[in-house]
């Protein structure tokens, strides 16, 4: 076993890249987590390794490091059959991408002081892994199967006992495991029996120099991605979709005011809810037809999900005010969140909802269930609205009450850009460190 580098960290994120572009695949909040937590730990002075399964089948097997940016690896790790593996297939590979990089470590490059595994398979990847390195295992699930399950729909697949299980077993052996919220903090100790005293909360930051208030474009429209930065410069960049062409919302004139515009940003699936705001829109149409609302839908999904959505559309009558924008850099994805009127998040679980407090960030109140970490994101009446439950009737009416009196739902602005301001990746690395030194050794208990 090689020595263990006193500053350096390994960020496990077996499933999806953290490079890859949100909002694409299965490239989420976690990935923006994940790689802005690198960010800042890099900055601070640590090295930081990032591993994820590589999708690139031409590769040969092992582990293939490159520099990203300063202070920052990302290892790709290559696996027979892995780079072509449906995430359902994936837990059969958490064995072998643990072995592989406990022999990458043990060849000439200097251990990790501490690991920290990003969602269920890292984590279980991670124990083997832990024990080899006698290095301390930090966990943050981001979504646990035991609370999405307690607040799935009934359009949405429940999540397989195997993951609860391996869930309940990982958060029992790990050192430390971080939360976003005291809710998720409550969850964990009620559905899966943690030990309170080894939770951390620790919710997640955001950044201000891509989202930011600025002058409202009075005609906002989706655009296509533009030459997105490299790696390592600004932003995760990986893309695999651009806008729905089709769909593009027309510009408004000038003298004309546009429809009062609600943008859903994230993965297309039944849990973040887009089949919701879709019908409750459908609905406001019925009810009150003398005031107009488009949705934006920016993300990619399954096919079959997305034809779902443009079905539902031509049913509810308002396929010409739903406009799929497909999947933005973040900039432009922050551009639009500070042109529209309000953001929404019709989530039936979230540990925190990222989304939410970037839109607040650009001065957007937000929309949002009142579930989970989203009573946290959002402040209720003062930088957005929580909305009890999924029911579109009831969303129908979050609308109308807000594109009703779009100067009072504006008047929010100024408070959820405040909201934004309290979040900081330096102060999150800062906690995270704690956290690490309170395992490693050299530091005090969080």
């Amino acid at each position: 076993m090689p020595p263990a580098c006193p500053d350096r960290v390994l960020l496990l994120s077996m499933h999806t890249s953290p490079v890859d572009q949100p909002g694409s695949g299965d490239a989420g909040g976690m990935n923006v987590y994940v790689w802005h937590l690198a960010r800042a730990l890099a900055q601070a002075g640590w090295l930081v390794d990032m591993a994820t399964l590589d999708r690139d089948p031409s590769h040969a097997e092992g582990v293939h490091p490159s520099v990203i940016a300063r202070g920052i690896r990302l290892l790709a790790v290559s696996l027979p059959g892995a780079a072509t593996a449906p995430k359902q297939d994936l837990p059969r590979f958490t064995e072998p991408f643990g072995r592989t990089l406990a022999h990458f470590y043990d060849g000439d490059d200097a251990a990790p002081r501490v690991l920290h595994a990003h969602y269920w398979l890292s984590a279980v990847a991670g124990l083997e892994l832990a024990e080899h390195l006698h290095t301390p295992l930090v966990l943050t699930l981001h979504t646990s199967a035991a609370a999405k399950n307690l607040r799935a729909g009934a359009d949405e697949a429940p999540e397989p006992r195997e993951r609860e299980d391996a869930e309940r077993r990982i958060i029992s052996r790990s050192c430390r495991t971080v939360v976003n919220t005291p809710t998720e903090k409550r969850q964990l100790v009620e559905l899966y029996g943690a030990d309170p005293a080894r939770i951390a909360v620790i919710p997640p930051g955001v950044d201000p120099a891509v989202f930011h208030p600025a002058p409202r474009d009075p005609a906002p429209r989706c655009v296509p991605p533009t030459a997105a930065p490299r790696v390592g410069e600004h932003e995760p960049v990986r893309s695999d979709g651009g806008p729905d062409a089709a769909a593009r919302a027309p510009a408004q004139s000038p003298d004309q005011p546009g429809p009062f515009t609600v943008l859903c940003a994230g993965r297309m699936q039944p849990l973040k809810g887009q089949q919701v705001l879709v019908r409750a829109l459908g609905q406001l149409r019925r009810t009150h037809p003398e005031i107009p609302v488009r949705l934006v839908l920016a993300g990619t999904g399954s096919p079959d999900f997305l034809d779902h959505l443009r079905e539902l559309a031509h049913a509810e009558g308002v396929a010409g005010d739903v406009v799929f924008c497909g999947s933005l850099p973040r900039p432009e994805l922050a551009r639009l969140m500070g042109s529209v009127d309000a953001v929404a998040v019709p989530s039936s679980s979230e540990t925190f909802g990222l989304v939410a407090v970037e839109a607040q960030a650009c001065g957007t109140p937000v929309l949002a269930t009142d579930v989970d970490g989203l009573r946290h994101a959002v402040r209720d009446g003062e930088t957005g609205r929580l909305v009890p439950g999924r029911d579109p009737a009831v969303w129908a009416e979050a609308l109308h009450r807000a594109a009703a009196d779009p100067t009072a739902w504006r008047a929010m602005s100024q408070a959820a850009a405040r909201r934004a301001r309290e979040l900081t990746w330096d102060d999150v690395a800062g906690q995270h460190v704690r956290a690490y030194l309170a395992c490693a050794g050299g530091g005090p208990t969080t």
